[in-house]
C-alpha cells in the first residue's frame, strides 16, 4: 500500500501531539512538587506513577473524543 503524504504528515502530527500530551503542563509540574514536598505520607514514587497515569489517561480520552467527534459529521 503506498502512503501518500497526508498519511505520512498525519502519522508525525500524531506521535508529535501524544509525545506533547505526555509533557506535564505547569500546573501539574507544581501539583506534583507540592504532593512531594509538603503532604510526605504519599512517596515520590506513587506521585510519578499517578501523574505518569494521569497523562496517559488524558491521550487516551482525548483520542476516544476525536473518534466520536469525527465520526459524527
Amino acid at each position: 500500500m503506498e502512503q501518500t503524504e497526508q498519511n505520512e504528515s498525519g502519522t508525525f502530527n500524531r506521535r508529535l501531539t501524544a509525545m506533547t500530551a505526555l509533557l506535564p503542563s505547569v500546573p501539574e509540574i507544581r501539583y506534583l512538587l507540592a504532593r512531594m514536598i509538603f503532604k510526605p505520607p504519599m512517596t515520590p514514587i506513587f506521585v510519578m506513577a499517578w501523574s505518569y497515569w494521569r497523562r496517559r489517561h488524558q491521550i487516551t480520552a482525548a483520542i476516544a473524543h476525536y473518534r466520536r467527534h469525527k465520526m459524527q459529521l
